[in-house]
């Protein structure tokens, strides 16, 4: 291609916390922040959702889809632009999309208008991962990039803890509606934030070359073996990490009984943990190798998943529960960083895009499968498919994934 990189303002920073380093790390937490939150409040509000639109646990996995297969949408288009026109003006987008996505779910009376408010969402966090991601590929060198990667990504586990327990109180005592609300002005304050990440130089080249440019990248991400299965293993990531999530609300409400209030609660315990093992897998892959980091913490979450549905409650269910979010946050800073390693700069929107896609696939069609699965045989299927896919993404991380560096 034209060009290696997606400079910056100064393309070497050793250290982590070295001049804007703090301030990307804060800025790209809280935009993902705003859509994990968002999407891993719809487990907890489950129940809710279901009853008070009359519709069956089967219909509600629907949102998922609609939401998914938008983000997958979003990721394709906005991933390979964001490669020439620079990743801060979709982030802009994305946030300010989202506010209004918000808003329209709160005024949803049907499945049909959740679904598309959902669609919207979708599409708006679908950007905004894309982007953020890449963005941190491009402004942190592979030798600090794990523990930058691994901070960014507390995200997805400070969502369960401030995110979905303040969304559940909230829908407690006010109801569901207002809780899009408040992620909707959220959403407003992060786009003011966005607007201050600083500007890339953008080389410039024609629309059809740039067409050109991002065809033959994609092309060549499926015909590699390592990109392939790197793709395969987001499908498998992400539709097997959010299967498991999506219907444990439904299930400790079915089994247990158990009320929102108490379901978030849950949520906050795991994203304590994870919060703490987070950090230390973006640390230990920087020494040790990003991706034997990830396969421990893929092998320490295929076995906690596999337990969850055959433990009683108590103790026993919420030490399984953190083990499995202990094992999700331990690998997700090393294999982000890891994939973000496998293509140059230039190709990284593009190939964040695709990945995305496929992850989006992945939520979308093994929600809907797992909704009914759920109906057939119980949540105890559904885990148990969840932790196999879970296992093979250490198999195809151990066979066909090579750190970066380890090629050069």
């Amino acid at each position: 291609m034209a060009h290696s990189t997606l400079p910056f303002d100064d393309p070497a920073r050793p250290g982590l916390w070295r001049g804007k380093n703090g301030f990307v790390i804060l800025s790209l937490f809280l935009l993902l922040f705003l859509g994990l939150a968002d999407n891993q409040t719809i487990p907890a509000l489950l129940p809710l959702l279901v009853k008070s639109l009359g519709i069956s646990v089967e219909q509600a996995g629907w949102f998922a889809v609609f939401y998914s297969f938008a983000a997958a949408a979003a990721a394709m288009l906005t991933g390979p632009l964001s490669d020439h026109f620079g990743r801060r003006r979709f982030l802009v987008g994305g946030a300010g999309l989202f506010a209004v996505a918000s808003w329209f779910a709160s005024r949803a009376v049907s499945l049909a208008m959740l679904g598309v408010a959902r669609m919207m969402t979708g599409f708006a966090a679908g950007t905004i991962s894309t982007c953020s991601i890449a963005m941190a590929g491009d402004w942190f060198p592979y030798q600090i990039r794990g523990r930058a990667v691994g901070l960014i990504s507390v995200a997805y586990f400070a969502a369960p803890i401030l995110g979905v327990p303040l969304a559940a109180e909230v829908a407690q005592h006010f109801g569901w509606r207002e809780t899009f609300v408040i992620f909707g002005a959220f959403a407003l304050v992060v786009t003011a934030a966005s607007l201050m990440l600083p500007r890339e130089e953008i080389p410039r080249a024609s629309s059809a070359r740039r067409f050109r440019q991002t065809l033959r990248a994609c092309r060549s991400f499926l015909r590699r073996r390592d990109t392939a299965a790197a793709l395969a293993i987001a499908f498998l990531v992400s539709g097997g990490l959010y299967t498991f999530i999506y219907y444990i609300g439904q299930w400790l409400s079915a089994a247990f009984h158990v009320n929102t209030r108490t379901i978030g609660a849950i949520f906050m315990l795991g994203g304590l943990i994870a919060v703490a093992g987070s950090p230390l897998g973006g640390y230990l892959s920087d020494r040790w190798g990003k991706r034997g980091v990830s396969i421990a913490g893929d092998l320490a979450l295929a076995s906690s998943v596999a337990l969850v549905p055959y433990m009683p409650w108590g103790i026993g269910l919420l030490a399984a529960f953190g083990a499995a979010s202990l094992g999700a946050a331990f690998r997700q800073g090393p294999l982000t960083a890891l994939m973000t390693g496998l293509v140059p700069s230039a190709e990284r929107g593009a190939f964040m895009a695709l990945r995305n896609v496929f992850s989006q696939v992945g939520i979308g069609v093994m929600v809907f499968a797992g909704g009914l699965l759920y109906q057939w045989r119980g949540y105890g299927a559904v885990t148990a498919l969840c932790a196999l896919m879970t296992a093979v993404v250490a198999l195809l991380l151990v066979t066909h994934i090579m750190e970066p560096l380890a090629r050069q």
